[in-house]
């Protein structure tokens, strides 16, 4: 019998304000993910350099259910943000973790604003972030030469379905994926539109990996042929 993904009670939205002065609070101070993290999770040259500037650590947290996740994420986000454009600071999302510097979410759902893709070897693609929901993280193996970034886009529309329906819906067992699902999970404007082509398909299989703690994706159909062709 196939496992389903274990509901947390509570899950934690937590974001670190740099600032060069310190703020008036009496919490402790949080760790601050050190550089070379940054840099690896995408956070530009430059970006880095003036957070490497900013002596001073604040965390900007809140504590949810799962099914009240995204909209604690955004709160928690938004007060950050406007904790650091009062003090001239940056932002680190620390479930990733990556410097902000792009615009807040806009009132939708678009799975890509909350994790990054990352690729420990040239066959597997997995996601990080997705933790802050409560949820496992996302990983495909035995990618073939070439194609990591079709089943990126797979693993995105993936993650869209999930946030959508986590938790009043487990995610383990047979899904089909539509390229309007990947589209979403990119906040394309096109995803809401007629186009034929938003339809096309690919069948998945989701396992739940007690042992590693994560969602194993298995495709049934080659996405260059499904999706792309």
């Amino acid at each position: 019998m196939t496992r389903p993904v274990p509901v947390p009670e509570v899950v934690t939205a937590l974001y670190v304000v740099l600032t060069d002065e310190p703020l008036d609070t009496d919490l402790a101070a949080p760790p601050v993910p050190p550089p070379s993290l940054l840099l690896a999770r995408g956070s530009s040259p430059k970006a880095v350099r003036f957070a490497e500037s900013l002596p001073y650590a604040t965390a900007v947290t809140a504590d949810s259910s799962p099914s009240e996740a995204v909209e604690t994420q955004r709160r928690t986000q938004a007060a950050a943000r406007a904790l650091a454009a009062e003090h001239v600071g940056v932002v680190v999302d620390a479930a990733v973790p990556r410097l902000l510097t792009s615009p807040s979410h806009p009132d939708l759902v678009r799975a890509s604003d909350w994790f990054v893709l990352e690729h420990p070897s040239d066959d597997v693609s997995t996601t990080h972030g997705l933790t802050r929901f409560g949820l496992p993280e996302l990983v495909v193996t035995d990618v073939e030469d070439g194609r990591l970034p079709m089943y990126d886009a797979v693993l995105t529309g993936v993650a869209q379905r999930i946030v959508e329906e986590w938790p009043d819906n487990d995610p383990v067992g047979p899904a089909t994926i539509t390229l309007r699902d990947v589209a979403r999970g990119y906040g394309d404007a096109s995803a809401g539109g007629d186009d034929p082509t938003l339809a096309r398909s690919v069948d998945v299989t989701l396992t739940y990996d007690a042992e590693d703690e994560r969602i194993v994706v298995t495709l049934h159909d080659d996405p260059a042929v499904a999706l792309f062709a």
